[in-house]
């Protein structure tokens, strides 16, 4: 027979076992989302270097007038 200490020091670990498990995938979660954050800007910076990069190419340089003092 299980006394009843026993018990309710089981069960508040089991409490506590779930807690915990739920705080890890909470952890889990905020790591994907950061990470799936991370790569869409680098994707939209590559795209935006790439394009920059083509303009640059395609596009004639600009000559300023020299200041007259």
């Amino acid at each position: 027979m299980i006394s009843i200490a026993r018990s309710k020091a089981e069960a508040r670990l089991a409490a506590v076992q779930k807690s915990q498990k739920e705080a890890i995938s909470e952890q889990e979660e905020r790591a994907f989302k950061t990470r799936e954050n991370i790569s869409r800007l680098r994707a939209l910076r590559l795209a935006k270097e790439s394009e920059d990069q083509t303009r640059n190419v395609t596009k004639s340089p600009v000559r300023r007038r020299q200041k007259v003092r």
